[in-house]
């Protein structure tokens, strides 16, 4: 439940906060006094599409914080938020916040956590239910009807629902392929006869994995031999054969090594240098014994130099035309064949799918007739359902009817139907006549105010049952509603107020009468600017302000006594509930 709201510059509000309670929390106030601000703020913080213009005049950003209690019932939110990396509360809080700068960018963040706000929507959504007397929406359009019936019977739909979504799954897998050969097929023998010739160049080619370095390095060998050659044999003469001019580095360092041996022992420091010198003569030796050896193995011939230069060209052209790397090349050779292999087998293969289509199809056609029966059974129990809560609310002689169109037929097994998806082949839409003698109409051909308020309440409570969403906010949903119907509507949201948190702003007493905690919102002047204030009611100050409701400004003892009676009604009614 939300336990607290704080709002900061937004409207005529420079700073404020709100805690509400568990059950029925009311806020009422005089038109204009800013009911509908808290109801902004509220879907500001849980991420409604923002205007700037909440922005107080003169300040730079507005701020909205919600402080939220959780259950051990919504471990579902303890789930999300460990998915985005929030660790959940040890008491159970929850905070979101919404910062709105005047250059329209967002802040968003979750127990002080930055997150975006598609993460701040995720959440919300499984928070609060806002309903408002401009939120009738998803009831007024019919492709949002079946998603009602569905939620009411969804504990016996849902096993149908999922085994026809996975039917349709594969049903549709397998069309995409059939498209897919069929595709091929139309410029199948060109796609065959491209595929075999360039497979063909490439296999010519006799390309091999790290081929191409390796030539390139034996290239750059040959192309400088015959300076390695005179480079090396130099070298060697050098280190050991020497000259008539010059001993070699092997003779003299062997010199050395045996004039020093002559006065081994005298000192360790010239031992140290001795030791380190004979070592050095043997490493030498070693070294020569290479040279020599590459020297006399190395083979020159001019004509490699042409041979390698001809592969090169050989791997550069077939670079150009099928990758930048010989392994591109071959992946993609790999790929060429298996769809040589494809095309070559495609009749074969079209014939087996159209076969295992046609098989599917007669699955999914009786998975979609068994979820239709069923629906239909879900729809006569909210047509019940729903005349009886509507018969509550003063609407005794209205008849609801849940409307069904399918393209199924008695040659639909042969003749294949269209319009099946995952979710079935109905299509439902609610009718309804609420005078008797006219005609049913489409639920969106509802004109007045007061009847769409009352069917949108009967539909809550119906579906209010089912939902695990701790909070509901209803925003004036009472237009056009009085009398005893008004009554009704409070013992209604009353019902809903026992099992959930629900927060209410209304002009009707009835509904403020079954408040368990009533705030009354009021413009306050400060200097020249005027502010608005929101104030929790003691039991007294309840009689004045559902007087006020009932009677106008001037509070009459009369006026006094029915907001009693009407707070004592309530507390009555309240009762019976707990029983």
């Amino acid at each position: 439940m939300i336990r607290e709201i704080s709002i900061k510059n937004i409207a005529l509000i420079d700073e404020l906060t709100i805690s509400f309670n568990e059950g029925f929390n009311v806020l009422t106030g005089e038109t204009g006094a800013g009911k509908s601000i808290i109801i902004d703020s509220v879907n500001l913080a849980l991420g409604e599409r923002a205007d700037r213009e909440l922005i107080q005049t003169g300040k730079d950003y507005a701020r909205v914080e919600l402080l939220f209690s959780l259950t051990e019932k919504q471990r579902r939110i303890n789930d999300i938020l460990s998915e985005f990396g929030i660790q959940p509360e040890e008491d159970g809080s929850l905070l979101l916040m919404r910062e709105l700068t005047i250059q329209g960018r967002n802040l968003c963040k979750i127990n002080g956590r930055l997150v975006t706000l598609s993460m701040l929507r995720e959440i919300s959504k499984h928070l609060v239910d806002v309903h408002g007397q401009h939120q009738h929406q998803s009831l007024l359009t019919p492709e949002s009807h079946i998603a009602f019936l569905d939620r009411l019977g969804e504990k016996n739909l849902n096993p149908i629902k999922n085994e026809l979504a996975h039917t349709w799954s594969s049903w549709q897998a397998i069309k995409k392929e059939i498209d897919k050969i069929q595709g091929l097929n139309r410029d199948g023998e060109r796609r065959k006869d491209i595929l075999k010739y360039q497979i063909e160049e490439i296999t010519k080619a006799a390309l091999k994995p790290a081929e191409e370095d390796a030539l390139r390095k034996e290239r750059a060998i040959l192309a400088n031999a015959e300076k390695i050659a005179n480079m090396v044999n130099d070298s060697y003469q050098i280190l050991y054969s020497g000259n008539s001019h010059s001993s070699s580095v092997f003779d003299g360092l062997a010199e050395a090594v045996n004039k020093l041996q002559g006065v081994q022992g005298i000192d360790e420091d010239l031992d140290s240098i001795i030791n380190q010198l004979v070592s050095l003569k043997y490493n030498l030796e070693d070294v020569i014994h290479e040279l020599r050896t590459y020297r006399d193995g190395f083979d020159y011939d001019p004509s490699r130099l042409d041979l390698l230069d001809a592969r090169l060209d050989v791997i550069l052209a077939m670079k150009r035309k099928y990758g930048e790397t010989v392994e591109e090349i071959l992946q993609l050779k790999a790929e060429m064949e298996s769809e040589l292999d494809f095309l070559e087998n495609s009749q074969e293969r079209l014939e087996s799918l159209q076969e295992e289509y046609r098989k599917l199809y007669k699955v999914v056609l009786k998975q979609c007739r068994e979820l239709s029966k069923a629906r239909k059974k879900w729809a006569r129990l909210l047509e019940e359902k729903l005349i009886s809560e509507l018969h509550d609310l003063n609407m005794s002689k209205t008849a609801f009817k849940v409307s069904f169109s399918t393209p199924d037929h008695p040659a639909a097994e042969e003749t294949q139907i269209t319009g099946i998806t995952s979710n079935g082949y109905d299509t439902v839409e609610f009718l309804i006549s609420p005078n008797p003698g006219e005609p049913m109409k489409p639920l969106a051909k509802i004109i007045s105010g007061g009847e769409m308020s009352r069917v949108m309440l009967a539909f809550k409570t119906i579906i209010g049952d089912l939902d695990e969403i701790p909070t509901m906010i209803f925003d004036e949903i009472d237009v056009g509603i009085s009398g005893r119907t008004a009554q009704k509507a409070a013992e209604k949201i009353g019902s809903i107020a026992k099992n959930r948190q629900v927060i209410c702003v209304t002009h009707l007493p009835q509904i403020a009468a079954m408040a368990d905690c009533h705030f009354v919102i009021e413009k306050v002047i400060k200097g020249n600017h005027t502010r608005t204030s929101v104030f929790p009611l003691s039991l007294a100050k309840r009689k004045e302000e559902i007087a006020r409701m009932t009677g106008g400004s001037n509070l009459t003892q009369l006026s006094l006594e029915h907001a009693g009676e009407l707070i004592d009604a309530a507390i009555k009614f309240k009762k019976t509930l707990d029983k």
